[in-house]
């Protein structure tokens, strides 16, 4: 899907500058290009959970007329979307919940090419503030600990903003970083006031010829300095009986998800605990696909799947309570997802992971989290979530 040699009528972007105006680029590392999404002709927005339903309903409009769809559906939507918590107060987001442009055939766009940074390029630090330290960390592990012991839950993905500041273009932040860590979804999302720059490397969900595929990532281990020491983690990896229990309790919630959308006996694991390697960490994926039944719509999907079972805990509604309650701030785009709606029903999203959020202000928002089981060690579980901004930054303040 999104063949970048089939891409036609258009001419390559030159990106030694900035795209004028609102745009979406999107990267598929696995066929090795990007597309540049320009000038739309509609941009279709969602800050109310009373505006969803509109929203998703111009999308398919859009769709119907040929137009492609690029943007972002932020975490909070998963909330506007689920009966049980319409009717409550939900919590507020600087970011829309939707936020999707409708564009015409997109353009290629050449990473090699793109402006670089003024200074540091390609190895970017920018310093950043965890939300919490290790104490408030603690706290609030502890909490979801006793939730697991009572039963309410039997894994919850516990997550805090960390704080910096970046003032450049959001396409040379993100050619910076993808130069020190290759994205396999990634892309720039710049349809209103922020921008959003996303190095994901799970895939949500992608459909093509009616066969739906997700590939859930839970389960880390930090790089060796050395071959052999490196091998082993990776090894050790896939023994690890906490994170295979992690991965496989996400895989059993997607194919529950997936098979409310599915034909009935098509739902089937590709493979299971298969460790993926990154410059800065080894990572435990699955792979599930089904193919869907006809008639499943833009809305039908989300509301069957959003947000994606990797980053809420299972199972998904209650987890998404306690993660609503505990956590300190709004998600936002952050564990929600970017991603593309071709006119003949190809789709594919990412998982918004190692996504930032860059404010008109200069304010930059990085987010980092991490599951909590029965077994999981709060000291162990924070130093996960700080590797995890390491894609970004050497160097992370904060008072344990």
């Amino acid at each position: 899907m999104f063949h970048i040699a089939e891409i036609r009528g258009r001419e390559p972007y030159d990106p030694s500058r900035a795209p004028d105006g609102p745009f979406v680029v999107f990267e598929d590392g696995r066929e090795g290009g990007a597309l540049l999404f320009d000038a739309p002709e509609e941009i279709i927005v969602a800050h109310e959970a009373d505006e969803v339903a509109e929203a998703f309903a111009r999308m398919e409009a859009a769709s119907g007329r040929g137009l492609y769809l690029a943007g972002y559906a932020g975490y909070e939507l998963g909330y506007a979307l689920e009966r049980k918590f319409l009717g409550g107060p939900l919590p507020r987001a600087r970011t829309p919940l939707l936020l999707f442009g409708a564009f015409r055939t997109p353009r290629q766009y050449e990473w090699r090419n793109a402006a670089s940074l003024a200074a540091g390029d390609p190895s970017i630090d920018i310093a950043l503030t965890p939300a919490w330290t290790l104490a408030d960390y603690t706290r609030r592990f502890d909490a979801c600990r006793e939730f697991i012991y009572a039963g309410d839950v039997y894994q919850i993905n516990l997550t805090f903003p960390l704080y910096g500041r970046y003032e450049g273009e959001a396409t040379a932040l993100y050619r910076a970083l993808r130069k020190r860590q290759p994205v396999a979804y990634g892309g720039v999302v710049a349809l209103g006031e922020e921008r959003i720059v996303s190095l994901s490397p799970e895939v949500f969900f992608d459909v093509c010829d009616g066969v739906i595929r997700a590939r859930p990532m839970k389960g880390t281990a930090r790089r060796g300095y050395v071959p052999n020491e490196d091998m082993a983690r990776a090894a050790l990896l896939t023994q690890d009986e906490k994170s295979r229990a992690e991965n496989l309790m996400i895989v059993d919630l997607l194919r529950n998800d997936l098979s409310r959308l599915s034909e009935v006996g098509s739902v089937r694991v590709t493979d299971l605990f298969t460790v993926e390697t990154y410059p800065t960490l080894h990572q435990m994926t699955s792979g599930i696909e089904a193919k869907l039944r006809p008639g499943v719509t833009l809305a039908d999907l989300f509301a069957g799947l959003f947000p994606c079972g990797s980053v809420t805990g299972a199972p998904k509604i209650r987890a998404m309570e306690i993660i609503r309650d505990l956590e300190c701030a709004p998600r936002g785009v952050y564990c929600g997802s970017l991603g593309l709606i071709a006119p003949d029903g190809a789709i594919r999203f990412n998982v918004a992971i190692r996504t930032l959020t860059l404010f008109p202000d200069g304010e930059l928002v990085c987010n980092v989290g991490s599951a909590v089981v029965a077994d999981s060690r709060a000291r162990e579980e924070y130093e996960e979530c700080l590797i995890k901004a390491k894609f970004l930054t050497g160097a992370l303040t904060s008072s344990v």
